[in-house]
């Protein structure tokens, strides 16, 4: 696997892990909180007949902090230059959480550049209505991205908080629901995610007319939700409305998880994206 940058034509420079394989191009993003780093685990479970490429949005992991506001079209451009001129050809485009929104936003903005879309756990409608718990959290993240990177407080410091602190869907502390290992990666990314990213979004950068960007996309659809009691921010009524809409959308619901399908499932994710992946090329 090999880690790479690339400056694009719009100005921005993007980190990207990439996973050589076969000729059928994917490209994986990733949540607000992560960076390209968060696939890294499940990257060589992804179909071999798959070349992967999983990004660094811009203002995370190692690539560029433009001045320029974060919200999603700005991110979709970015994505839509990666795959213009890194990529060449039309791509298999998934995204976790802020990824699934900018896989939708790229999907209507560039639809001949997409053959097909995966969506995990996508706050489609979230982020007009934000769940208070999230609210607090993302606040949270702002605080925490700050002081790490202004040296105010240390990553153990951090740690040590997140080890701690309750889980807000089973009450249960850090340490034992995430585990060590995934609480230091965190604090990696947030450590290398620019604040400005966080705020933006709070302040209602990621805010758009869900219904009529839905009613736009003309590509196949597959998303994989998790469970709104354990911390999924897509319910069950949200995606009956998402299937409602699109012409083609197949849904896989995992009922033990919340929000990290990826992360806390990998099997069933590897499952159904490659499932989704055979489905688009026969």
């Amino acid at each position: 696997m090999d880690t790479k940058q690339v400056q694009l034509g719009n100005g921005t420079t993007l980190a990207y892990l990439e996973r050589p394989g076969g000729d059928i191009p994917l490209v994986l993003l990733h949540g607000i909180t992560n960076n390209a780093a968060s696939y890294e685990p499940v990257l060589a479970g992804i179909d071999a007949g798959c070349h992967v490429y999983a990004l660094d949005f811009r203002g995370h992991g190692n690539s560029s902090r433009p001045s320029a506001r974060y919200d999603t079209a700005a991110y979709a451009d970015d994505v839509i230059h990666f795959i213009s001129e890194v990529v060449c050809k039309p791509v298999l485009l998934g995204g976790h959480s802020l990824g699934g929104l900018v896989t939708v936003q790229t999907a209507v903005t560039a639809p001949e550049r997409i053959r097909a879309i995966f969506l995990e756990d996508p706050p489609l409608y979230f982020v007009g209505s934000m769940d208070p718990i999230y609210e607090a959290l993302f606040n949270g993240v702002v605080v925490m991205a700050t002081t790490l990177q202004d040296g105010s407080r240390s990553a153990e410091e951090w740690f040590q908080v997140m080890a701690k602190a309750p889980d807000p869907y089973n009450g249960k502390p850090g340490l034992e629901v995430m585990g060590e290992a995934r609480i230091r990666r965190r604090l990696d990314s947030i450590g290398r995610m620019d604040p400005r990213a966080m705020q933006d979004g709070l302040d209602g950068a990621l805010k758009w007319d869900t219904d009529a960007v839905l009613a736009r996309i003309k590509c196949p659809v597959t998303m994989i939700t998790g469970n709104r009691a354990l911390g999924a921010v897509i319910s069950e009524e949200e995606t009956r409305r998402v299937q409602s809409i699109v012409n083609d959308c197949k849904v896989t619901n995992v009922p033990d998880v919340g929000h990290m399908i990826n992360d806390l499932r990998p099997a069933e994710w590897q499952a159904a994206i490659n499932g989704w992946i055979r489905g688009q090329v026969g």
